[in-house]
C-alpha cells in the first residue's frame, strides 16, 4: 500500500497555509520586469483525452487563476516587450507542446474563453501522420508489460524488468524512457525494439487512438483564429544525440513543413525534452539558421530581457492541484517551515 511520508505531508500543509494566505501572490507582485513562459502537454476529461494528462476542469481554473492575476500574451508579443527593453510586470505566455488531438479539443475551448493567445508547438511528422512520437512508443509498450520478471539483451548486456504492481510498472518505463534520452537515435530504437520483444508488443505504425494527433486542418482553424502555431521538429529527436545533417531536416524541415501546409509564417520552435542537455551551441545555430525569430527550451526560470531569445525559459505546469500551480508560477520553492517567512 502506498503511504505518505510525514516530511511530504509538512511540506504539502505548509504549501496549502501559504496559499490560502497569499503568500504566493506576495511573491509573483514583487517581480518586475519578469514574464513567466508556461508549458503544457496533455489533457484528459473523463472518457475524452488522455487519461494521465491534466484534467480539463484543473486546467481551467489554472487559466482562471493566472488570468486573474497575470497579463496574459502572445509569445511574439513577449519577444518584442523583451527587445524593447523587457516586459511589463507579472506577464505570463501560455504554451503547448507536441500536437495531441487533446489540445484541439480539449484545451483550446478553454483558452479562446479566457482570451489565452497560445502558442502550439507541433512535431510536423507527428500531424502529417508519417509517425507518432517515439516516447509515446515506449509509454505504450509499457502499458502492455507483462506482470512478471522479463529479461532482453541490449548492446552486449542483460537487463531485467519486474513488472509486479502500477507503481512499478510507472516507475520501469520512466527509468527506461529516461535513459533512452540520453542514447543516440539508432540505439535507442534498438533498445525500444529490446524491450517490446521481451514484452511480445508490437507497435502499430499509426498513433493508436490515445496517442492521435491534430490535423492540418485544425491547426490551419487555430492559426486562423490567432493562436500561434510552432515548430517542434519533425519527429521530435533529442538534438543533442543527432548529426549535423539530421539537425538542419528536423529544425529547417518542420518549419517548411508547417509552413506549406498552413500558408503563414512559422517564427518560433520549441526543443524536444528542452533540458540544457538535450540541445547544443549547434542546435541554436541551426534555429538561428532556419529563421526562427525565438525559441523555448524546458529550463525553468523567468523571462528578462537579458534572456537569450532563441532559449528563452519555461516553467513546466502540469501539477497536482491549484496551490502546486500557484508556486510553480511564483517561482517559490518550499519547505515545511516556509509558510510563515519569507523565502
Amino acid at each position: 500500500m502506498h503511504t505518505v511520508s510525514p516530511t511530504r505531508t509538512a511540506k504539502e500543509l505548509a504549501l496549502n497555509i501559504g496559499f490560502r494566505m497569499g503568500y504566493l501572490r506576495f511573491r509573483q507582485l514583487v517581480r518586475r520586469q519578469q514574464a513567466l513562459i508556461l508549458m503544457f502537454h496533455r489533457f484528459g476529461d473523463e472518457d475524452r483525452g488522455d487519461p494521465r494528462g491534466l484534467p480539463i476542469r484543473r486546467f481551467e481554473a489554472y487559466m482562471k487563476y493566472l488570468t486573474d492575476r497575470y497579463r496574459v500574451i502572445s509569445l511574439g508579443d513577449l519577444i518584442r516587450d523583451l527587445r524593447r527593453g523587457g516586459p511589463a510586470s507579472n506577464t505570463a505566455v501560455v504554451t503547448v507542446d507536441d500536437g495531441y488531438d487533446d489540445v484541439f479539443s480539449l484545451a483550446v475551448p478553454v483558452m479562446r474563453a479566457y482570451g489565452i493567445p497560445a502558442s502550439i508547438f507541433v512535431v510536423s511528422g507527428f500531424v502529417g501522420g508519417r509517425l507518432w512520437p517515439w516516447t509515446d512508443h515506449f509509454r505504450f509498450v509499457f502499458d502492455r508489460a507483462p506482470r512478471r520478471p522479463v529479461t532482453f539483451k541490449h548492446r552486449d548486456a542483460t537487463h531485467t524488468i519486474n513488472i509486479r504492481n502500477e507503481s512499478a510498472r510507472r516507475r520501469a518505463e520512466d527509468h527506461w524512457r529516461e535513459h533512452a534520452k540520453t542514447l543516440p537515435v539508432a540505439e535507442r530504437e534498438d533498445l525500444l525494439g529490446a524491450i517490446a520483444e521481451a514484452f511480445g508488443t508490437d507497435i502499430p505504425t499509426t498513433a493508436p487512438a490515445e496517442f492521435r494527433s491534430m490535423t492540418w486542418t485544425e491547426l490551419r482553424t487555430l492559426a486562423a483564429q490567432g493562436f500561434d502555431v510552432g515548430a517542434h521538429t519533425r519527429s521530435h529527436p533529442i538534438l543533442s544525440q543527432v548529426g549535423s545533417e539530421r539537425l538542419r531536416d528536423e529544425i529547417h524541415g518542420c518549419k517548411e513543413e508547417i509552413e506549406g501546409s498552413l500558408r503563414h509564417p512559422v517564427p518560433h520552435f520549441a526543443y524536444p525534452n528542452g533540458r540544457r542537455e538535450d540541445y547544443t551551441r549547434e542546435a541554436v545555430s541551426t534555429v538561428a539558421s532556419a529563421g526562427y525569430g525565438a525559441a523555448v527550451t524546458a529550463v525553468p526560470g523567468n523571462n528578462t530581457r537579458s534572456t537569450p531569445t532563441l532559449e528563452l525559459l519555461r516553467v513546466s505546469a502540469g501539477t497536482d492541484n491549484l496551490a502546486r500551480f500557484a508556486q510553480a508560477i511564483s517561482g517559490t520553492t518550499w519547505s515545511a517551515s516556509s509558510a510563515s517567512s519569507n523565502g
